[in-house]
């Protein structure tokens, strides 16, 4: 059991502060999913150059509080207005954590597009899959092949869509463009993912549970209800892509096959 978080949007000018305090609480409300590693990647885009972006990420085998509290380039954050931000904090199920290969993000290209990955679930007989697919792993973590499939596959969407249908085992998918900031979500039935709007029209928050989205709103910008406008799961068997600009739409809609995984 992992969690996922992130913010997407175009921030306005003054509220990067106030989002970077819930993009750290968010992190640290979903303590109880993991503990043993916590990691980000953010798509920078400044107020006077939105196009010009800049990948900020790191990963470390820390707890998420003291992660964020120690790390530099998550403390450098806080300066750096992002119109995209996807967290993960980690509860060990294959590759030991002391072993920052490990950890999440994953870094992967489809075609000329570098992309960072974060992975909620398992993946039963990861070589089986990496064999099948012509691929070669370089870590102990079965999430790699989640990255090695999309990359392979050339393509966001359909490699996404390729993971749910083809791989065994339980997952809830995030994934940022490097070039553009767009966010690519998607999940199967055994994993959640849920997406709450924020009152502003700009901000998109989503997180692996609800409670997640609640006890991060509640503690940093204000009560939940004068907060959030909308709070809903996505659907299993979908791929969504999330852009800066507010869009959320299924990008590819599958009957794929789940195997029965662990919940939650």
């Amino acid at each position: 059991m992992c969690a996922i978080t992130g913010i997407v949007g175009n921030v306005r000018e003054g509220d990067w502060h106030e989002t970077h305090g819930l993009l750290t609480e968010l992190l640290v409300q979903s303590l109880e999913r993991g503990r043993d590693a916590c990691g980000f990647v953010g798509i920078t885009s400044p107020l006077d150059a939105p196009h010009r972006h800049r990948v900020i990420t790191d990963k470390s085998p820390l707890a998420a509080d003291e992660f964020t509290a120690t790390n530099p380039f998550w403390k450098t954050l806080r300066r750096m207005r992002c119109c995209s931000v996807i967290g993960h904090v980690r509860w060990t199920t294959s590759g030991p954590a002391s072993d920052n290969r490990n950890n999440h993000p994953f870094i992967g290209k489809t075609n000329s597009v570098a992309f960072s990955l974060v992975h909620n679930g398992i993946v039963h007989d990861p070589e089986e899959a990496a064999d099948r697919l012509g691929i070669k792993l370089t870590t102990d973590c079965d999430s790699e092949v989640i990255e090695k499939t999309i990359s392979v596959t050339g393509d966001m969407a359909r490699g996404m869509r390729r993971c749910l249908v083809e791989l065994k085992g339980s997952m809830a998918l995030a994934a940022v463009e490097h070039r553009t900031g767009t966010v690519w979500l998607a999940r199967d039935i055994h994993r959640p993912l849920w997406i709450a709007r924020l009152r502003d029209g700009r901000r998109t928050v989503f997180a692996s549970t609800p409670q997640i989205i609640e006890r991060a709103v509640e503690t940093r910008p204000g009560r939940f209800g004068d907060w959030v406008t909308d709070l809903f799961p996505l659907a299993p068997g979908h791929v969504y892509c999330l852009t800066p600009e507010g869009r959320l739409f299924a990008a590819y809609s599958t009957a794929a096959r789940f195997d029965e995984g662990d919940s939650g």
